[in-house]
C-alpha cells in the first residue's frame, strides 16, 4: 500500500489524468443541461446525470432538515392547528380544497360543507402513478418532482359528471374519479395556475406553449398560453400571450432592457368573462400578469386587448368579476428590493377596480391587516355568494374565512403532526345543487380497497 500511495507518476500520465477529468466534467455537465433544457437525445443517461447533479442540494435539505412542501412564512399561528370556527358562513354549498399531508407525502382533496366545516369527501390520488405513464417532452416542467411527494394540487376543479380535475405547476392536467382514480390525462401541453369555468362545462386553463414560435428566446423561455379545454380533456385551442402581446406592439412589456428573463409575463389567471356588460362581452378573458404587475382584459374573437392597467396592485393574482362595472383583484403588494426573495410592503389585501369611474378601492384592507396576510406570492381570494370571503393566504399554509363585515369566522391551518405548517393548494367554491349531485355520484362509485 505504501508503494502504492508514494510511487512515482510520470508527468504526462498526470496530465492525461486531469485533461480526461476536465473532459469527463464537460460531458457530465453537458448532459445535465441538454436534458434541463428538455432535448433528452440522451434518455436514462441525462436523466441519471441531472439526478446526481442534485445529490448536493438534496443533501442541503437533509442537514437543514427542509421539507420542499414546508410553507415559507414559518413559525406563524403556533397554538393553531387545522379547522377553527368562530361561527360558521351563511353561504350554502362546499370549499373544494388541497393540502398536503407529510405523513402520507401527498397533496390531499378535501371537499368541506361551509354550514358545518364537516369534510364531506375526501381524496389521495396518485399523481406519481398518472405523471408517470404522462409524455415527458417539456423544457418548462421540472420532471424530476412529478412524484406525489412534490405534487402540489392547483385548483381541484369540480365537473358536472364528478370528475375533478387537478394539476400542479408545468404538469399534464388530470380528471380523477370519486375514489381518485385516472379518468384521463391531458399531456399535450404543460399547465399551470388557475383553471376557470367558461359557463358551458369547458375550462380556460393558464398552459405553456411548447415550442415557442417566438424568435431569438432561449430554449426555456416561458411562452404563457390561454388554453380552452373540454369536460373530456380535449384542447379546443390555445392562444400564446407572448404572440398577442407582440401583435398589439406590446413587445416592451415582454422584453425589457437589461437582464433576459425566460419568464417576463408569468400568467397566473384566466378569468372567463360569462355574461355581456357595459365594459365587457362574454367570452372576454380578465388575465392576470404577475411580473408585469399588469392586468388586462382581452377579446379572443377580435384579438384585442380592450382594456389594461399596471398597478397600483403589485405582483397581483387572481381576478373575479364582482358586477357589471367591477372586478376584485388580490393585490400581494409583492417587492423586490434585493436579489432574495420578494417581501410584502406591510400586508397583502383584495382590491376591487370600477370600470365607471376608474377608482381603485380597498375595502378589505383593515380586515386583512388585522389577520395579517401575508402572501409574497401566490395567494387567492373568492367572494361567495352572501358577500363573505375566503382568503388563501398560501405562503402560510392558511385558508381563512371572512364575514361580510370583515369579522373573522374561521380558518384552516394545515399544520401536520410534526409541528411544521406545509403546502395549501388553490381552492373553489362549490354550490349547494353541484356538490350535491358529486356527493350522490360519488356515493355509487365502488373504490378498490386502499
Amino acid at each position: 500500500m505504501q508503494r502504492l500511495l508514494f510511487a512515482r507518476i510520470e508527468v504526462w500520465a498526470l496530465l492525461l489524468v486531469v485533461l480526461l477529468g476536465i473532459l469527463a466534467l464537460v460531458g457530465f455537465g453537458g448532459l445535465v443541461v441538454e436534458h434541463t433544457e428538455g432535448r433528452h437525445r440522451f434518455g436514462f443517461v441525462g436523466k441519471t446525470a441531472v439526478a446526481i447533479a442534485r445529490v448536493p442540494l438534496t443533501l442541503e435539505d437533509v442537514i437543514r432538515n427542509e421539507d420542499p412542501m414546508e410553507v415559507p412564512q414559518k413559525g406563524r399561528f403556533p397554538d393553531q392547528t387545522g379547522w377553527s370556527w368562530t361561527s360558521q358562513p351563511k353561504a350554502d354549498g362546499y370549499w373544494l380544497m388541497s393540502w398536503f399531508d407529510a405523513e402520507r407525502r401527498r397533496s390531499i382533496i378535501d371537499m368541506v360543507r361551509l354550514s358545518d366545516g364537516t369534510v364531506v369527501h375526501s381524496w389521495a390520488p396518485d399523481y406519481g402513478a398518472m405523471l408517470a405513464k404522462a409524455s415527458q417532452t417539456s423544457q418548462i416542467a421540472e420532471l424530476v418532482n412529478w412524484n406525489n411527494g412534490k405534487f402540489k394540487v392547483y385548483v381541484p376543479a369540480l365537473q358536472s359528471d364528478g370528475t375533478v380535475l387537478v394539476k400542479s405547476k408545468y404538469t399534464p392536467l388530470m380528471a380523477v374519479d370519486g375514489c381518485g382514480g385516472e379518468v384521463w390525462t391531458q399531456d399535450d401541453l404543460m399547465f399551470h395556475h388557475s383553471t376557470e369555468p367558461d359557463g358551458t362545462g369547458g375550462w380556460w386553463v393558464a398552459s405553456v406553449v411548447e415550442p415557442t414560435r417566438v424568435e431569438g428566446v432561449s430554449r426555456r423561455f416561458q411562452d404563457d398560453g390561454l388554453t380552452h379545454v373540454a369536460a373530456n380533456g380535449a384542447i379546443i385551442e390555445t392562444i400564446s400571450l407572448t404572440e398577442v402581446m407582440l401583435r398589439q406592439g406590446m413587445a416592451h412589456l415582454v422584453f425589457q432592457v437589461g437582464d433576459y428573463d425566460d419568464d417576463p409575463l408569468h400568467l397566473n389567471d384566466i378569468q372567463p368573462v360569462l355574461a355581456d356588460g357595459p365594459y365587457w362581452k362574454a367570452g372576454d378573458l380578465f388575465l392576470s400578469l404577475r411580473h408585469r404587475s399588469l392586468v388586462m382584459l382581452y377579446r379572443p374573437s377580435t384579438d384585442e386587448i380592450v382594456w389594461m392597467q399596471q398597478g397600483p396592485w403589485r405582483g397581483q393574482h387572481d381576478i373575479d368579476i364582482l358586477d357589471d362595472h367591477t372586478i376584485a383583484i388580490f393585490d400581494n403588494r409583492g417587492q423586490s428590493k434585493t436579489n432574495g426573495a420578494g417581501t410584502v410592503d406591510g400586508t397583502s389585501e383584495v382590491v376591487t377596480y370600477d370600470f365607471a369611474t376608474g377608482t381603485v378601492s380597498h375595502p378589505w384592507q383593515s380586515a386583512m391587516a388585522r389577520e395579517q396576510v401575508v402572501a409574497a406570492y401566490e395567494g387567492l381570494y373568492s367572494y361567495l355568494p352572501t358577500g363573505e370571503m375566503v382568503i388563501e393566504d398560501h405562503n402560510s399554509g392558511r385558508i381563512l374565512f371572512l364575514a361580510a363585515d370583515g369579522s373573522k369566522l374561521g380558518q384552516f391551518i394545515n399544520r401536520n403532526p410534526d409541528g411544521k405548517v406545509y403546502e395549501i393548494g388553490w381552492g373553489h367554491y362549490v354550490d349547494q345543487a353541484a356538490g350535491d349531485a358529486a356527493l350522490a355520484i360519488w356515493a355509487a362509485e365502488t373504490c378498490p380497497p386502499g
